[in-house]
């Protein structure tokens, strides 16, 4: 069976769309579309807090076919780095032990906010336009609304010391840190190459992924484009060519957006407090120092 033996688990805004994308340029490798399926999460968390998912064994699987007999077939669900206790028995059962697994960090003070601006740019149930008030009733509002995505739990999120543990204790885990990647990410990328035991190669940067640092200007605007809708079917009827409506889309986008603002020192502040005591943590489980990222 082309089941996935690679898994990119997290942190979510922390760049692993482009580690997804850029793995899928290796001759040994398969990544899977759509990027994530939250197989193993699915049912548990509920299905209607993820749009895109799957939750049918045969679908899941279906995805690898396309990479069978290819070293490595895999996937980059991102939520599954907060659901340890609930991922990796699945993982497990599913998958088998064998799996490797791949972790992203970023300073969860950046990530917190990017994950806000993130969630309320694509997903129409985060009506909240602040994000000090988003993140003060993330968790109650998530557990309060079924609908809810996993997404918006901004606090969780960034609580990485216990969720990295327990991958590194079952599997064998690469670990990135976000800066590192950004410095220099060909440098990381061959890490990855090494990890996965490939030969290295030059990744072609120059398409970007999930760009952000802009937000909708109008909500009506962002209801319209964000959710499945009568005009949006009888443009994909009359428009069937899927990189016009892609121009379209971004045109749209372009006149109905704005830069997002810089996170307040206040906030910035708050974060870093909350933060502390786990990056702390994190860098003795890591033997590296990241404590800069809450100083």
């Amino acid at each position: 069976m082309a089941k996935p033996n690679l898994l990119i688990v997290g942190a979510a805004k922390s760049g692993t769309t482009s580690l997804h994308n850029y793995l899928n340029q290796h001759n040994d490798v398969f990544m899977c579309n759509p990027k994530e399926p939250h197989f193993l999460i699915s049912d548990e968390i509920g299905i209607q807090r993820i749009p895109i998912g799957i939750s049918d064994k045969k679908a899941y699987e279906k995805l690898f076919l396309e990479g069978e007999g290819l070293k490595y077939r895999g996937e980059s669900s991102v939520m599954y780095l907060m659901y340890p206790e609930i991922v990796i028995p699945k993982i497990k059962e599913h998958l088998g032990s064998e799996v490797k697994i791949i972790i992203i960090l970023r300073n969860p003070v950046e990530r917190a906010y990017s994950g806000y601006q993130h969630v309320k740019r694509y997903n129409i149930k985060e009506d909240i336009l602040e994000f000090r008030d988003a993140w003060d009733v993330s968790e109650q509002r998530y557990f309060s609304n079924p609908d809810m995505t996993p997404a918006s739990r901004y606090k969780e999120l960034g609580l990485y010391y216990n969720q990295v543990k327990s991958y590194l204790e079952n599997f064998n885990t690469h670990i990135i840190i976000y800066d590192d990647y950004k410095l220099d990410f060909q440098n990381e990328m061959n890490k990855v190459f090494d990890f996965l035991e490939i030969n290295r190669m030059e990744i072609n940067s120059e398409q970007q992924h999930m760009v952000g640092g802009w937000q909708w200007q109008n909500q009506k605007v962002k209801f319209l484009m964000t959710r499945k809708n009568l005009l949006k079917s009888f443009l994909k009827i009359i428009i069937p060519f899927k990189t016009l409506r892609k121009l379209i889309r971004q045109k749209i986008q372009d006149r109905n957006s704005t830069h997002v603002s810089p996170i307040s020192i206040e906030d910035k502040n708050m974060l870093k407090d909350f933060y502390k005591d786990d990056v702390r943590q994190l860098s003795g489980l890591l033997e590296r120092d990241l404590n800069y990222w809450t100083k």
